[in-house]
């Protein structure tokens, strides 16, 4: 496997990340400062549906044809996973716009969900359109392509929604962005891989890939109920405006986990696949994802912790308060997250999605759903976000046992990986508390610098073998 290729992927798929987020985050936090909590809430509650249907809106179909090896074998498999998709993405969104849609207005007695599900579904409706094309291109490792066509569409369509957000239009400039940005890529992604599909269908071609795909799907399903059920218990029991908040701290804290995670995720994941017989390969490239991943997310996540009320209060005003202790939980849950941040590819990627598929519903019906009501129930928000946490532990615990059974890979190794990210981002923290403790007043500007300052000579200090030779490789 070409090493070169593996950091170029890295790098064009670090790219799209920065792009699309900057535009999304732009978007959702013009909303949160212009918007009541309370209509913010009504983003979680329309997003918890909109999430579960997209897990479902491609059958596993992509990662089914990812994950094989040969590429004449694959090839043959791809007019019938496309109109597959194109059916099943027409089944869900009238499922959802039927269906779903009056049901979650009623649920949560709030008739606006009748009208702004149906919108934000059309994405699933649209997406399978590239389906094929983005396999192929990913399949190659041709993330500079799958960059410059995801950064062109989210480019537009970020423009175009925060000038609709900046005349008032709030949830419905946000609907507009997830439109656009699937619609405007179906040109680039056409022109970029010069396929197009053929009226060919084929029932034993849909058996091999929907058999992979179903244990996929499946686990895509739990995995998303895992991440939005926090929004459903809540927006039931405590309101929009308690809903509102927690969204606000989960959006900072476990979204921005995925999409950093999505990049080496994204990029390795056809790798993992194509390695599945070679476990010395597998625990290597399996550590250097944790490695790269610790050097990002422990400072944004100590940062955050140490900052909350700063961020919350100073930015997006008083309104916002009961977001702050959340936030400083979910920080706390997502550095214990990142242990195991690319499990779930590995485990797809050495052909296994059905023990992945038993693990994610393992952990949501026996630790996640019962701590959730409990917590939400007696604890409100705070109890919402400690039930996070430990779900989080428990899938830390159970993926490190299954990573030693599969690859060989003991905790030690991988508690040795994050050492230095882990220390980097310690010690400016301590300094912080320490300085804030017996100076008098609270310099946001300065304290930010000093951490920043800290964790940068740290970090370059005790990882720099991997960061020369990431930057090596970056040139």
């Amino acid at each position: 496997m070409n090493s070169t290729k593996i950091v170029s992927g890295i790098k064009w798929a670090s790219l799209q990340f920065v792009i699309e987020t900057f535009f999304r985050f732009s978007i959702r936090l013009i909303l949160i400062k212009f918007l009541q909590p309370s209509e913010f809430g009504l983003v979680g509650m329309a997003t918890i549906f909109i999430a579960v249907a997209a897990a479902a809106s491609e059958l596993g179909m992509s990662a089914a044809l990812i994950q094989k090896k040969s590429h004449e074998e694959v090839t043959l498999l791809y007019n019938t996973a496309f109109w597959s998709g194109i059916i099943w993405g027409i089944l869900v969104f009238l499922f959802l716009s039927l269906l779903i849609a009056p049901i979650a207005a009623s649920f949560y007695h709030e008739p606006i969900l009748i009208k702004l599900i149906p919108v934000l579904s059309l994405g699933i409706l649209i997406k399978p359109f590239t389906m094929i094309h983005a396999v192929i291109l990913t399949r190659d490792l041709n993330f500079k392509k799958l960059a410059k066509i995801a950064n062109g569409a989210s480019l537009i369509a970020g423009i175009i929604s925060l000038i609709f957000a900046y005349r008032g239009l709030g949830v419905w400039a946000l609907a507009l962005n997830n439109i656009l940005a699937v619609a405007l890529t179906i040109p680039l992604f056409i022109l970029a891989t010069k396929w197009k599909p053929t009226f060919e269908w084929n029932k034993e071609h849909f058996k091999d890939v929907f058999g992979f795909g179903a244990y996929s799907t499946a686990t895509s399903i739990f995995s998303t109920l895992t991440y939005n059920i926090d929004n459903l218990m809540i927006g039931k029991l405590l309101g929009t405006s308690l809903l509102g908040n927690y969204t606000l701290s989960f959006s900072l804290t476990e979204q921005v986990r995925q999409v950093v995670s999505n990049v080496l995720n994204k990029v390795m994941y056809p790798v993992f696949g194509k390695l599945q017989d070679d476990k010395a390969k597998l625990r290597a490239y399996f550590l250097k994802i944790i490695n790269i991943n610790a050097m990002v997310i422990y400072p944004l996540m100590t940062y955050l912790l140490l900052f909350a009320e700063d961020i919350i209060l100073g930015f997006f005003g008083d309104k916002w308060s009961l977001a702050i202790l959340p936030l400083r939980i979910l920080s706390i849950a997502m550095m214990i997250h990142l242990l195991v941040n690319s499990f779930t590819s590995l485990l797809r990627g050495l052909g296994k999605p059905n023990l992945e598929m038993k693990i994610i519903t393992g952990t949501t019906i026996i630790v996640l759903i019962p701590s959730l009501y409990f917590g939400v129930h007696f604890y409100g928000l705070i109890g919402a976000s400690i039930a996070i946490l430990i779900n989080k532990i428990s899938l830390v615990i159970i993926a490190l046992v299954v990573l030693k059974k599969e690859i060989n890979l003991s905790a030690l190794i991988v508690f040795k990986t994050v050492k230095g990210s882990f220390i980097s981002a310690l010690v400016p923290s301590l300094i912080i508390t320490i300085l804030s403790y017996f100076l008098i007043g609270n310099n946001f500007l300065i304290f930010s610098s000093i951490y920043i300052i800290v964790y940068a000579v740290m970090i370059f200090f005790l990882e720099k073998k991997s960061i020369l030779e990431l930057i090596k490789h970056l040139k």
